[in-house]
C-alpha cells in the first residue's frame, strides 16, 4: 500500500515537472515571438495557436527563422504570406456549401 502510495506522488510529481516545463518553453516561444512580430501580426499568431496548435507550432519556426535572417519586426502580411505556405504543405480544406 505504501509502495502504491509513493509511486502515485513521484508520478504526480514527474507530471507537474512537465507541465512547469512545458509552461516555461511555451513562454519563452511567446516572448520571441512577440519580439519578431508586429503587435498585429504578434496578435494572428496567437489566434492561430487558439485555432491550430501544429500550424502555429510550425509557424513560429518559420516567423523565428525569417526573424534571424531579416532582422527586423515581421509584418501582418508577412505573417500571412508565410502561414499560407506553411498550410499549402499539407492538405486544402475545402468546404461547399449546397
Amino acid at each position: 500500500m505504501d509502495e502504491e502510495l509513493e509511486e502515485a506522488r513521484r508520478k504526480k510529481l514527474e507530471e507537474a515537472q512537465q507541465a512547469n516545463e512545458t509552461k516555461k518553453i511555451e513562454g519563452q516561444l511567446k516572448s520571441a515571438l512577440r519580439i519578431a512580430l508586429s503587435d498585429k501580426a504578434y496578435a494572428r499568431m496567437m489566434n492561430v495557436r487558439i485555432a491550430s496548435p501544429q500550424l502555429y507550432a510550425a509557424a513560429a519556426r518559420q516567423v523565428l527563422g525569417a526573424y534571424g535572417k531579416v532582422r527586423r519586426q515581421i509584418s501582418e502580411e508577412e505573417l500571412l504570406s508565410l502561414l499560407s505556405a506553411v498550410r499549402g504543405k499539407g492538405r486544402e480544406t475545402k468546404i461547399t456549401f449546397k
